[in-house]
């Protein structure tokens, strides 16, 4: 295993750690909700005391969720460090190094949940398996509007440096963005009405747009054409336009050959300059209904493992992860790693009761 900075200031303890062979070498931490920048600073320098700081060969640091202030001072000081450094930095779900760690050593015999404090009268959570994986996406909200299902809650724990550097490696809870999960306090402009309707071969045009925009592998002409050809038979393709304009700024496709057969998202694409109003929910809801009107059993859909915000949006709709694609998509520079595929499962079982 490589040699590990890790740094955590999702909670009001600034966590740093050195880790190497799967041991902790050197561990500090330090108290305080409001002192995280001047803790982590007196850290470093401890940690600097140590023969393993010269060869650190990647920095893992916690992302969250947290409250903005300490959680962006932990982020800005790993990925300033890997960059002086030239070495990677990874990004890890605090909570999950939190729910691991608790099942590690407390060997949970139920699913269980892990809260942190979110200030303001409001927790972080998220549910996890027994074996300490995750199984729903971290999310803020009053203790109270949280039904725990009377299974183990742990409360207000501290991130293990020991369990950030195992995580480093598992899809499920590598992040590339901070969790901060509230809502920011600027609004967002008023959009205007839109309309959802079925695609039609005359959109194409500005779907590709979107599609160019928003992918380093599009589809071309020819295979949007194509998935239309199939359309009512096993083929459900939706847009969202702008009413007063008729510009199409979202899309979205199924694929769903009926007789019992599971159904399949195609894409769901929401034009960069509308994403964060709904739209995609709007889309999603359009192809789980196709879906059960086609009476498939379950619904399925691959997100590459980064797209945080589309991962949050299915989950919150009662998708869950079942595998992982390694290298499966195409990044945008060929000399990039390829992206991992994240394969998500929604059981539409209700309706076939």
């Amino acid at each position: 295993m490589k040699t590990s900075l890790v740094i955590d200031t999702s909670t009001p303890r600034t966590i740093a750690a050195l880790v190497a062979q799967d041991v902790v070498i050197w561990s500090g931490f330090h108290d305080g909700a409001t002192s995280h920048g001047e803790a982590l600073g007196k850290l470093i320098e401890e940690a600097k005391n140590e023969s393993v700081f010269n060869s650190i060969e990647q920095v893992v640091v916690g992302m969250g969720p947290g409250p903005f202030t300490g959680l962006r001072v932990g982020i800005a000081f790993a990925r300033t460090f890997a960059m002086a450094r030239e070495i990677p930095c990874i990004g890890v779900v605090s909570l999950d190094a939190i729910g691991g760690a608790a099942s590690t050593l407390a060997e949970m015999a139920s699913d269980f949940y892990v809260i942190t404090d979110a200030r303001r009268k409001e927790i972080y959570w998220a549910k996890y398996q027994k074996n300490g994986e995750r199984i729903t996406e971290p999310a803020v909200a009053k203790r109270e509007e949280v039904d725990f299902e009377s299974l183990p809650v742990i409360e207000f724990g501290f991130p293990d440096p020991l369990a950030l550097v195992m995580l480093a490696t598992q899809p499920n809870s590598v992040r590339t963005q901070p969790l901060y999960l509230r809502k920011p306090d600027a609004v967002l402009p008023k959009l205007a009405e839109l309309k959802y309707r079925a695609m039609t071969n005359f959109d194409l045009g500005m779907v590709l747009e979107i599609e160019k925009q928003l992918f380093p592998d599009p589809w071309n002409l020819a295979q949007f054409k194509e998935e239309l050809a199939g359309v009512p038979k096993t083929r459900s393709y939706f847009v969202a336009e702008v009413a007063a304009t008729q510009k199409v700024v979202a899309f979205a496709g199924l694929f769903c050959p009926g007789d019992g057969a599971d159904a399949d998202i195609q894409t769901i694409s929401v034009s960069a300059q509308y994403q964060g109003n709904g739209i995609g929910q709007g889309l999603l809801d359009l192809l789980i209904n196709a879906a059960i009107e086609r009476n498939a059993p379950a619904i399925f859909l691959e997100v590459r493992a980064e797209n945080e915000q589309a991962r949050a949006l299915y989950a919150k709709n009662g998708f869950t992860q079942i595998s992982v694609r390694k290298n499966y998509y195409q990044n945008a520079r060929p000399h990039n790693k390829r992206s991992d595929a994240i394969i998500m499962q929604k059981i539409l079982g209700a309706a076939h009761e």
